[in-house]
C-alpha cells in the first residue's frame, strides 16, 4: 500500500487549538470528528428555533410580532362580526326590557318614566287599592245580566279598535275562566277589571298570546300573574289559588296559566279578577273580550 492510500484510509479529524495570550499557560487542543461538529450545529439550531417559538407563544412579545396569516385574519374577522351582532341584539333586548319594566311598574301603581339616564320615579300614579272588594259570589244569571246591562254603557261590537298614533290596533281577548261575571269595570270605584266568580281550582287561561312578566304573591292580590302583549297591552290575573306558569314564559291564548282561587286580602270569595291595561292605563276588559255578554 502506498503512502497516499494510507493517508486516505485514515479517518478525518479536526483539532481545535486554544493558545493563551501570555506565555504562562500551555496550549490546549480539542479533537472533533465531522459527525460531532454536525451534531453540535444541528443541536444549536434546534435550540434557537425552540427558544424563539417559546418566546412567541408564552410571552407578551408574541402578539407584538406581525405574522401575516390570511386564514386566521378571516376567522377572527368573522368572530368579531358575530360578536358585534350579538351585542347589538342584546342592546335591543335591553331596551325592550326597560320599556316592559316601565309599563309593569305603571300598571302596579307607580308613576315612572323612561329617560336617557334610566327610569325616573315621578311619584305615585294613583292611591293603592285598599279595603275589601265586594264579595263576588255567584248570582242568578238573569239578575246579573240586568244589573250589568244597566251599569255598563252600550256597545256596538264585542271587540273595540283602539287608535294609537294613527294606527289601528285590535286586541281581542277571551274570557280567562268559566264562571259568572259578578262585577264590572268601574274606574270611579277604582275597580279596574271584571270579576269572574267560579269554583276554586277552575282553570284560568291566558286571554291572549303574551309573555309572563310577573308571576308571584302579593298581599292584596294573592297569587297574581301579569302578561305583556303587543301594542302596549297588559293583562292581569289576580286571587289565583295556584300558578301554572313562571316569569319569562310565553303563554298562548287559551293556555292554562293558573287555578281560580280566593287568595289575597282584597278577595272575599273564590273568583278571578281580570284586568286589561293599555299603555299604563286600565281599560274596560269587556270592550276587548270576544263574544262578551253578561
Amino acid at each position: 500500500m502506498s503512502a497516499d492510500q494510507h493517508h486516505r484510509s485514515k479517518k478525518v479529524r479536526y483539532d481545535l487549538v486554544l493558545v493563551p495570550r501570555d506565555d504562562a499557560g500551555q496550549a490546549k487542543s480539542l479533537r472533533f470528528t465531522p459527525w460531532q461538529i454536525y451534531s453540535t450545529m444541528f443541536a444549536v439550531v434546534i435550540f434557537l428555533v425552540g427558544s424563539v417559538i417559546a418566546i412567541l407563544v408564552y410571552t407578551p412579545l408574541g402578539p407584538m410580532v406581525p405574522i401575516e396569516n390570511p386564514e386566521l385574519e378571516n376567522r377572527y374577522s368573522k368572530e368579531l362580526l358575530s360578536l358585534n351582532q350579538r351585542m347589538v341584539s342584546m342592546m335591543e333586548q335591553l331596551v325592550e326590557l326597560r320599556e316592559y319594566n316601565v309599563k309593569l311598574r305603571n300598571a302596579l301603581g307607580e308613576n315612572v318614566a323612561l329617560t336617557d339616564s334610566g327610569i325616573a320615579v315621578l311619584g305615585s300614579a294613583r292611591p293603592a287599592q285598599r279595603g275589601r272588594i265586594e264579595t263576588d259570589r255567584p248570582r242568578e244569571r238573569g239578575a246579573v245580566q240586568r244589573s250589568e246591562q244597566e251599569a255598563s254603557p252600550p256597545r256596538s261590537s264585542p271587540v273595540q279598535a283602539v287608535v294609537v298614533e294613527k294606527h289601528t290596533v285590535v286586541f281581542p281577548v277571551i274570557i280567562p275562566a268559566e264562571g259568572y261575571i259578578t262585577r264590572g269595570f268601574s274606574a270611579e270605584q277604582r275597580h279596574y277589571g271584571i270579576d269572574v266568580a267560579g269554583k276554586t281550582g277552575t282553570i284560568v287561561n291566558a286571554a291572549a298570546d303574551g309573555h309572563v312578566v310577573f308571576a308571584g304573591w302579593t298581599s292584596d292580590d294573592g297569587n297574581k300573574i301579569i302578561l305583556t302583549h303587543a301594542g302596549g297591552f297588559l293583562t292581569v290575573y289576580k286571587h289565583n289559588q295556584s300558578l301554572l306558569t313562571s316569569v319569562n314564559a310565553f303563554a298562548r291564548r287559551g293556555e292554562p296559566i293558573a287555578q281560580l282561587g280566593n287568595t289575597g286580602e282584597t278577595s272575599a270569595g273564590p273568583h278571578l279578577h281580570f284586568e286589561v291595561w293599555k299603555d299604563g292605563t286600565p281599560v274596560d276588559p269587556a270592550q276587548y273580550i270576544l263574544n262578551f255578554h253578561f
